[in-house]
């Protein structure tokens, strides 16, 4: 195996850059510290993914709390309380939706309610309709809303395991380019003591 002249053109390429002049040393400190700056970034935007899932797990876990204070009087499965059930869902349902909740087992639909059934004298208004509903129903509508609050939870625990490895690689970087940094110093010291 043979050995080929080393090229000057990568010495060449730091000519008119900020590294023009450093050691090899301070170069290899200056792009750790450039890498864990990157990593310091990435774990900043998980902590901020990690709030946002959090507070949507809150929110999630509110509304469920609520729902159930507002069914746990409605304990029959008559017509009327599970009319009441309904009536219940509907006031939540705009929430829910926006909190990303799949409302399709709701069985939420608009209705055009005629001007005359309302008393008014001009113009049909729709009117969101969700039909009645037997407790075992909203104990599976609530307990999707619970289900997804633990999702939030579960994803959470995993992005702090990655967040954890970003802020070890951040350490790692910032760490070895502060070795760099003594080595470079103390090869100036032998220079400066010759």
């Amino acid at each position: 195996m043979s050995v080929g002249a080393i090229s000057t053109s990568n010495v060449n390429a730091i000519k008119g850059t900020e590294f023009e002049g450093m050691s090899i040393q301070m170069m290899a400190a200056m792009v750790m510290l450039e890498v864990g700056a990157t990593k310091k970034k990435e774990a900043e935007m998980k902590i901020a993914d990690m709030k946002g899932q959090n507070d949507k797990a809150k929110k999630l876990n509110n509304l469920v709390d609520r729902m159930n204070a507002d069914l746990g009087g409605v304990t029959k499965d008559d017509d009327d309380n599970n009319k009441k059930r309904a009536s219940i869902l509907k006031s939540y349902y705009e929430e829910a939706k926006s909190l990303g909740i799949d409302t399709s087992s709701w069985g939420a639909s608009e209705v055009n309610l005629p001007a005359s059934f309302r008393g008014a004298s001009s113009m049909t208004q729709k009117v969101l309709f969700i039909p009645s509903k037997t407790a075992e129903q909203v104990r599976s509508i609530t307990s999707q809303i619970q289900h997804m609050a633990e999702n939030c939870n579960s994803d959470n625990q995993t992005q702090m395991v990655k967040l954890q490895d970003f802020m070890g690689q951040y350490n790692s970087f910032v760490s070895g380019a502060s070795d760099q940094i003594k080595n470079a110093n103390q090869i100036l010291q032998g220079l400066a003591k010759n």
